[in-house]
């Protein structure tokens, strides 16, 4: 047996790596993110050759699942349970079919790493990483987290060891500010309370926190625009697991008005499907990071392609890369 370790950008890359190095009859052992993108590993062994499962679809043209024998006339186990899977998170049709051709034209043996693939073309992201010296923004409905997000993001810089202010819009709604007041008395980093039309003034590092809007509502998004504005700062939209997938989609178009280019998903331990956030991230947003349980402490955690496709594939826990803190809540 030939084995061999590829490195790329993207899993689509390492996978056509792969198969310009070991032909496509290769069999995938294992993948896992790095640093600069994604390391696959995989082998050949001309004795052992999987078969193929190929699909004449004129839409999807040929040979676009690698998930059977040819000569079966029942659909594969393999194809069937990622037909299953993407369908049980609720995410709407048409995205759901991009998925599935996606994965379905990557060919590769391992549904995970074909899903992983698609997801990558059907999906952006990009990692929100350390705070610039631009504010950053936290907008969304009431309850889908910004608060917990802030808090998250300031425990992580007085853990690195570096700068960072704390505010929030969220002054009028009764004990709106409390957990993230409570938590500054810990850190000694008090967070500044912002009216309306009031920039923070700081130049380095800041996070803003504001109180849930309606989406809907005129007013409470134009002044949701004048924190933006006046702040300089880049909204980033935070929304919770477990949404109406056609609520979430008209809640990003608003959003998106805004400036908003990044994603936040949180609640991901109390959810069962993500069907919501996916809609949300398809209308063109891009995945920055997600909370997987509602212990500060935990931060946020980046949200991939591999991690994403184990979400759709598995069960609540099935998710590696989120596991551990999904135990925790």
């Amino acid at each position: 047996m030939r084995i061999r370790t590829f490195t790329a950008r993207t899993m689509s890359e390492a996978l056509r790596e792969v198969r310009a190095e070991l032909g496509r009859d290769a069999v995938i052992l294992g993948n896992r993110d790095t640093a600069n993108g994604v390391e696959v590993t995989a082998a050949i062994d001309p004795q052992d050759q999987p078969e193929t499962f190929r699909i004449t679809d004129p839409d999807l043209g040929e040979n676009v699942l690698p998930l059977g024998n040819a000569e079966d006339d029942d659909l594969p186990e393999e194809a069937e349970h990622l037909l299953r899977a993407i369908a049980f998170h609720g995410a709407p049709i048409e995205v759901n079919e991009r998925l599935c051709r996606r994965a379905a034209e990557v060919n590769d043996p391992s549904v995970m790493l074909s899903l992983a693939a698609g997801i990558e073309d059907v999906f952006r992201f990009a990692p929100l990483g350390r705070p610039s010296d631009n504010a950053l923004v936290l907008v969304g409905p009431p309850g889908a987290g910004k608060t917990i997000v802030a808090a998250k993001f300031a425990v992580e810089s007085v853990l690195a060891g570096r700068p960072l202010k704390i505010a929030t819009t969220d002054v009028e709604r009764p004990g709106g500010e409390m957990r993230l007041m409570e938590l500054a008395q810990i850190l000694d980093n008090r967070p500044v309370r912002l009216s309306p039309g009031r920039r923070l003034e700081w130049s380095g590092p800041r996070i803003i926190d504001t109180e849930g809007v309606n989406p809907f509502d005129d007013i409470d998004i134009q002044k949701l625009r004048e924190t933006i504005e006046i702040n300089d700062a880049e909204p980033v939209l935070v929304l919770p697991a477990g949404g109406d997938p056609y609520e979430y989609e008209d809640i990003a178009h608003v959003f998106a008005e805004l400036g908003v280019t990044r994603l936040i998903a949180t609640r991901l331990d109390t959810a069962r499907r993500i069907g919501g956030i996916m809609a949300a991230a398809a209308t063109g947003l891009s995945f920055a990071a997600a909370g997987a349980s509602p212990v500060i402490a935990d931060g946020l955690h980046p949200l991939t392609p591999n991690s994403l496709a184990r979400l759709i594939l598995n069960d609540p826990d099935g998710a590696a890369d989120l596991d551990e803190y999904r135990k925790l809540a």
